[in-house]
């Protein structure tokens, strides 16, 4: 059978629609919206000109193979607590694509190499902004010195965007689940929310961001195992950072340990608009270009982060659809580099800067 179908989870949610809206354009009729609820995937699909298909499919439970007959891709956009649904569409050879932020599931992701492999499949994962956009341009910004001592990973949110619930829920979560980083064969424990740092966004100002347990401090690491790898998270509200690092501190985070209380934040978050739809990345390595010690910023700047993170996934949809690239699962940064991103769409503000 003549594979052709891109299969998106999750499809009628605040990234999987924008993803599915702009594969539309290059691959009307061919977009498969999946999830839960059927009456969602149906009303989506009725608002797209019924150029894209629903279909009823619970990825958490098992998924009748007849079901991916079609499918040449799938876009994952929905958080899973296990790949069970990732291996089924590997053994049918079907490419797969993975937004989630989580380091525990992409590590889980990982182990799927020997698979894919065996398959002839190729998973891409670290999609989206973040991780994703930041693995590349920390990967570009380094290529730029001849060793590197620091990464500085900086993620600005804007406190008025439209995020998703699910990604609201993940940051929420996090404020009570320290991580780990290793640095000079020592072991770090790290608490979300803490360790602040003052980061100038041109056209924004400065923020104050913390550290936080995004995927890319950790995952980059295979690539320089002797940096000082960090990523910090902040709003564009500053009085926002100051009262999360509050929280924090005061250890009122605990309550947020309770679901009900994560979910009525999480529908206040999305209800209250205090801040605007900005999102940007600050990337700074530091280390020396021969022998010279040298410092190389680059600094993104966009609105609607979950559009961001869309038009990636489907930028890197495209490449894998239109392009051969090897079996096996990899990283963003691993297949792709920032002039894959570039050469797809215009970003508002890309710079760099060299000192």
């Amino acid at each position: 059978m003549n594979k052709k179908n891109i299969l998106i989870v999750g499809g009628y949610g605040e990234v999987g629609g924008k993803i599915a809206k702009l594969l539309l354009r290059s691959y009307p009729n061919r977009i498969v919206i999946a999830g839960r609820n059927i009456e969602k995937a149906k009303l989506f699909c009725a608002r797209c000109n019924h150029l894209a298909t629903p279909i009823q499919m619970d990825v958490s439970k098992t998924v009748n193979p007849q079901q991916l007959e079609g499918v040449a891709l799938v876009i994952m956009c929905l958080e899973q607590q296990d790949t069970a649904f990732t291996q089924l569409c590997l053994r049918e050879g079907i490419m797969y694509i993975d937004i989630t932020a989580s380091y525990a599931f992409l590590k889980k992701l990982e182990d799927l190499h020997p698979i894919a492999e065996q398959h002839h499949s190729t998973i891409v994962y670290s999609v989206g902004m973040a991780p994703g956009l930041t693995n590349l341009m920390a990967m570009h910004a380094a290529q730029q010195l001849t060793t590197i001592d620091q990464l500085h990973i900086s993620i600005l949110l804007g406190a008025g965007d439209t995020h998703g619930t699910a990604a609201v829920l993940w940051i929420l979560d996090q404020l009570n689940q320290p991580y780990h980083l290793n640095y000079q064969h020592k072991r770090q424990t790290i608490t979300n929310f803490t360790n602040r740092r003052v980061v100038q966004f041109k056209g924004v100002g400065k923020r104050s961001l913390y550290q936080f347990n995004f995927s890319d401090q950790h995952t980059l690491t295979k690539h320089f195992s002797t940096s000082q790898i960090v990523t910090r998270m902040g709003f564009d509200v500053e009085s926002l950072n100051r009262f999360v690092s509050f929280l924090q501190k005061s250890r009122l985070s605990y309550m947020l340990k309770l679901d009900k209380v994560q979910k009525l934040l999480a529908s206040a978050i999305q209800k209250i608009k205090i801040g605007s739809d900005v999102c940007g990345i600050k990337v700074e390595a530091i280390g020396r270009d021969q022998f010279e010690e040298r410092a190389v910023a680059i600094t993104f700047l966009e609105h609607d982060e979950s559009m961001v993170t869309a038009k990636i996934a489907a930028t890197i949809a495209t490449e894998l659809l239109e392009h051969h690239h090897p079996a096996g699962a990899y990283h963003i940064e691993e297949l792709f580099t920032i002039e894959t991103i570039k050469k797809h769409f215009t970003f508002s503000s890309l710079i760099e800067e060299f000192s």
